[in-house]
């Protein structure tokens, strides 16, 4: 069962993201000491990827969920849509005041990687601690790229990559939204409302319109 009812994120390159989930008021019991995400995200759905690199149409690509744990799910995404062996591994700690620490990686062959390099990667992933209990010990990033690779000499390419969450909702948006609804539906809320309350999924904001500016909407 679904218990998530959907899961959205957009995100850009800068890095900035949003996301929303379609219950967040999910609470299930703790299977082994840890939360039950594959519960309740589920297995009856999908994982639908939407990517623009530039060319005239989107990458689009879309695989079943085989677990409802987020890593193995992307793992198998990977695997079957971007035809890539890619290991996912994520972790997070809570506790009564909610999370600690969270993180995770991806590990993504290079096209020049030799069947001996894959091999000894596969073992070093497989005998590697949980990256929540990495978090657990305090590892840095560069410790645990050297835990999982068995590679001393690991470079950093690009530093101080901070991921913001920011929604990037205005007024002018929620308007084109209602005008998409068309001058039928928005009469019928003049005809019917005082004014019209919506939400934005993403960071909650409210935004009011009353009748005389969902008029304007219809006039322009």
């Amino acid at each position: 069962m679904d218990h998530f009812g959907g899961i959205v994120v957009t995100s850009n390159n800068f890095p900035k993201l949003k996301g929303y989930v379609g219950n967040p008021l999910v609470d299930l019991p703790l299977k082994n000491g840890k939360l039950d995400v594959g519960q309740a995200v589920g297995s009856s759905g999908y994982i639908n990827i939407i990517k623009d690199i530039g060319l005239k149409e989107p990458y689009i690509g879309m695989v079943p969920l085989v677990s409802g744990e987020i890593a193995e799910d992307f793992a198998s995404y990977f695997a079957n849509s971007e035809q890539t062996n890619t290991a996912v591994a994520l972790g997070v700690l809570v506790d009564k005041n909610g999370v600690r620490k969270s993180g995770g990686y991806i590990v993504t062959p290079m096209p020049d990687v030799t069947e001996d390099d894959l091999f000894i990667l596969e073992n070093r992933i497989k005998e590697a601690k949980p990256i929540s209990q990495m978090l657990d010990e305090k590892m840095n990033l560069i410790d645990i790229a050297k835990d999982i690779t068995g590679d001393e000499n690991v470079k950093v390419i690009e530093e101080k990559i901070m991921p913001l969450y920011e929604c990037d909702c205005s007024k002018e948006k929620i308007e084109r939204g209602l005008i998409s609804l068309g001058k039928k539906e928005l009469q019928n809320i003049i005809d019917t409302q005082v004014k019209i309350e919506t939400v934005c999924h993403f960071c909650n904001k409210q935004y009011v319109f009353t009748k005389d500016e969902l008029a304007k909407l219809i006039d322009n």
